[in-house]
């Protein structure tokens, strides 16, 4: 899957397409852009399989890769990633059974441990995860492809905050985040 580019300037590590009906053809370095350059036009990337992709509601049909480069480096942390079966009601009764009223299986969660980001990074992390549901796109190991699903942002958000600077908390710096997505 490729998606629409939406970065304003050529980076390292990138690779950039153009489309022509439905053929992608790779951009190559030097030749048809420099890194730092202006991007002019539509330009797409590839899906990477180490990345989530949210779109970003209000912006058409744009993806926004995440993490937006923590550190210069455009992939995403370590995560937990499973398939969880939603029970209404479940109970043990007095001679130890699990009685269960299965709802639904294979619910996707993903949880995310991010070592470092700082207040601009976090600010835009509760920014882009603002609505309700999203629209992830992320390769599950369950059925081994890309898939795109209605998720939500866990409530519960954990990290630790260091003051850099009280003046302006985009200078802070946030360790240990902790935060996760589940599927609708």
């Amino acid at each position: 899957m490729y998606i629409l580019s939406t970065t304003t300037k050529y980076k390292e590590r990138t690779k950039y397409y153009t489309k022509s009906g439905d053929t992608y053809t790779l951009l190559v370095e030097g030749t048809d852009y420099s890194i730092g350059d202006n991007i002019t036009g539509t330009v797409y990337e590839k899906c990477e399989y180490d990345r989530l992709y949210i779109r970003v509601w209000g912006s058409g049909s744009n993806y926004k890769t995440f993490p937006y480069e923590i550190g210069g480096v455009n992939t995403l942390p370590e995560h937990d990633a499973s398939a969880n079966d939603v029970d209404l009601d479940a109970y043990t009764n007095t001679a130890g059974y699990t009685i269960r009223n299965r709802v639904r299986h294979d619910v996707a969660t993903l949880e995310f441990d991010v070592p470092t980001m700082t207040g601009k990074e976090l600010h835009d992390f509760f920014y882009m995860t603002k609505d309700v549901w999203l629209d992830c796109h992320f390769f599950y190991e369950p059925e081994w492809q890309f898939v795109s699903k209605k998720m939500y942002r866990n409530a519960t958000v954990k990290y630790h905050k260091y003051y850099i600077d009280r003046t302006d908390p985009n200078n802070n710096i946030y360790t240990d985040v902790n935060f996760g997505f589940v599927e609708e």
